[in-house]
Formats: C-alpha cells, structure tokens, sequence
C-alpha cells in the first residue's frame, strides 16, 4: 500500500508538474537576488540602521528553516498540493504588506512570517525533485529559472526601485509570487512524502547518522555563502572597487547562473560519478572565496565576484542529489533549505567575529576552511549513497524478473 502510493506519486511528476516545482523554488529563493534592493529600500524609506538589516535578515533566515522543518513533518500527514497554495497565498498576502509596511516593526514581523512561508515553498521543491529520482538534473533547471528571475528582477528593479523604493521592489516580488500561483493551481501535484522502503533510508550506509552528516555539511556550507556575502561589499571597498562596478559584476554573475547548470545537464547525462565534478566545484568555490581576499587587483576580485553565484548555483544541485538518494521519501531533500538557512543565519555573525579578530582578510581563509569541510562530510556519503542506489535498483530489477 505504502509502496503504490509512493510510486504514484513519483509518476504523477508530469513536466508540468516539474514547472510548478520550478515556480516554487523560484518564488522561495527571488528575495535572495533581490536582498541589495530591499535593504537599499529599507534603508531610504524607513532609515534602517545596520543593526535593524542584520535582524530583518537574520530572522527570516531563521523562519525559513522552520518553515522547512515543518513542511517536512506536515507533508507525510497532509497533501502537499495544499501546503503549497497555503504557502503561497500567504507568501502574496505579507508580501503585499510588507509593500505597504510604515516601520520597521512591522519590517520586522512581516519578513519573519514570509520566511516561514518561503521555507515551505522551498522544502516542497526539495521534495520534489527527489521524488522525480534525477534530483540533480530538476535542481539544475530550478537554478536556471531562478537566475532567470534574479535578472530580470534586478533589471527592473534598476528602474523602479529608485522611483518607488520599498513598494517597487515588493511589488516586483509579488509578479513573482502571482506567477507562481496561478502555476500551482494548474499543474502542481497531489502528492504525500511517503517512503517506498519500510526503512526509509537504504540500509548499510546511508543511515540516520550519514543523513545528519549531509545536513551539517550543507550548514557550514550555508555559514560560508551568507559570510562571504555579507562582507563582500566591504572586501570591494578594501580592494579600490565601487559600488556601481561591484553591482555590474553581480549582474553579470546571474547572468552567468543562467548557463552553469546547463553544464551539470549535460554531465548527468554522460557520466556516473560525482567525485571530480564535486571536488572541482568546491575547490572552486574555496579558491573564489580566498581571491575575494587576497585579490591583487580590483579586477581579480571583480572576476572573482562575479562568478561565486554561478558556481553556488552549480554545488546547489549535487548537494541535494545526496539527500535525494539517501531518502527515498523526499523528507530528508525538504530539510535541504532548513539546514542551508541554519547555516546562512550563523554565518554573518560567525564572520563578524572573524574579521574582528583578523581584518577583513579572515573572510576569505574562514569561508574556504569551511567550504574545505563542507566537501570533506559530504564526498564520502554522496560516493556510498550513490553505490548503495545503484544496487538498491539491481536488486530491484532482479526480484522484477
């Protein structure tokens, strides 16, 4: 009984229904590329100081994860087609007043509970695409919608922020969340996170104790990103760069984002093993981290800042390919974003302190020490789970006949 109602919900993952998946993680992730605008919006309406910023972003970091967590328990009792409409419904609803907000309060409140919602949007991709059994390939095209997005918001928002400030931006948000709520009541489907084996977790190696590994290794992957980030407008200033030529290089970095997952696609389709395409990206990502440090030249560190989200967009994919294999249900691939968020809401105080101590070069050398060990907890539990897969599925066929 279990096992029929597993696989149907994996068939019912038409490519429409992959579309409404594609919509959610996109409608959970468009503040991110948006965060420059809204905290530039916040700042001129409503004279946000630094410390207000630190806590508006801080606290929805910290209700996306629980959004995440809750989703993950909720959807094996209820429909997660009806998660979602209440997620994004609600999503519209605060998004629509925090447009109209008049404090920071109230900032405050709003941006807290929308967190909660966007980490339900957020678990029940995850979900999803580990139940369509190619997680990786369906995060690659999540990540190329959502750069998609992140261009054309920044674009726009160029134009109307300035004019409108913290409504344009707000209301360029809301587009998005309409989008992907007509999306969702078209095509999203009706599906329960139920485990097709009686264990949940393939036995032998990918045990409860590798999953919580993942999902440590993807925190202090999550300390690192939002570290990094947070002073790397600083580090742009430390290197000679402006502000005008630093948002031309992240424009240009989603822009890049747009094509990096096509270059997972075509891997998943000719190869087996994730060791050198896992190893290169994070050592990538570490040597960015690093350059962003120690660049010798304005335009290394621009080089270098332009293409940290594009390799980001490129770990993003193999990471929850992991949690897609380990667990066959999807719960594990839907605690994906509350792990990531965990690590995000740690990470600018956990660099702060770092640069208090050793400058604003500490960024660099902690960020890629952590990258460093990120890669060290997951490789050996990617390499086992994909082993212990690939006989779960020989064994399969063997009973089969």
């Amino acid at each position: 009984m279990v096992k029929n109602q597993a696989q149907r919900s994996s068939a019912g993952f038409t490519p429409k229904a992959i579309a409404a998946l594609i919509a959610c993680h996109v409608a959970g992730l468009v503040f991110l590329p948006a965060m420059p605008l809204v905290m530039g919006a916040f700042v001129s309406d409503f004279a946000a100081n630094s410390h207000w910023l630190g806590r508006i972003a801080s606290l929805q970091l910290l209700t996306t994860a629980c959004g995440a967590l809750c989703f993950s328990v909720m959807a094996g009792r209820f429909d997660c087609r009806k998660l979602v409409l209440f997620a994004i419904s609600t999503e519209i609803i605060l998004n629509i007043a925090t447009a109209n907000a008049n404090g920071v309060v109230a900032l405050l409140t709003l941006r807290g509970l929308s967190g909660f919602a966007q980490g339900t949007l957020l678990a029940a991709a995850g979900a999803g695409a580990a139940l369509t059994t190619r997680t990786e390939k369906t995060f690659a095209w999540y990540n190329i919608a959502l750069a998609t997005f992140a261009v054309i918001v920044l674009i726009c928002g160029a134009t109307v922020v300035p004019r409108y400030g913290n409504a344009g931006v707000f209301g360029l948000i809301v587009c998005v969340d309409v989008l992907t709520l007509l999306v969702v009541l078209k095509q999203f489907p009706s599906f329960r996170l139920t485990s097709k084996h009686p264990t949940s977790f393939f036995k032998g190696v990918t045990t409860i104790p590798g999953a919580l590994q993942v999902l440590f290794a993807l925190g202090l992957f999550g300390v690192a990103l939002s570290g990094t980030q947070t002073f790397m407008e600083r580090l742009g200033f430390f290197h000679g760069s402006t502000l005008d030529v630093m948002a031309l290089a992240l424009a240009c970095g989603w822009c890049i984002a747009v094509a990096s997952p096509f270059l997972l696609l075509l891997y998943c389709s000719r190869a087996r093993t994730s060791f050198w395409l896992l190893s290169a990206a994070y050592g990538t990502i570490a040597l960015l981290a690093l350059a962003l440090s120690f660049a010798p030249t304005a335009a290394i560190f621009l080089v270098a800042m332009a293409l940290f989200t594009p390799v980001i967009m490129f770990i993003e994919p193999l990471q929850f390919g992991v949690l897609g294999r380990l667990d066959d249900s999807g719960r594990l691939a839907a605690l994906g974003p509350a792990a990531i968020s965990v690590g995000c809401g740690a990470g600018p105080l956990l660099t702060s302190m770092v640069v208090n101590n050793f400058s604003l070069v500490g960024v660099g050398l902690f960020a890629g020490l952590l990258f460093l060990l990120s890669f060290i907890l997951l490789y050996p539990i990617s390499r086992a789970s994909r082993s212990e897969g690939k006989t779960s599925v020989l064994l399969s066929g063997a009973v089969n006949k």
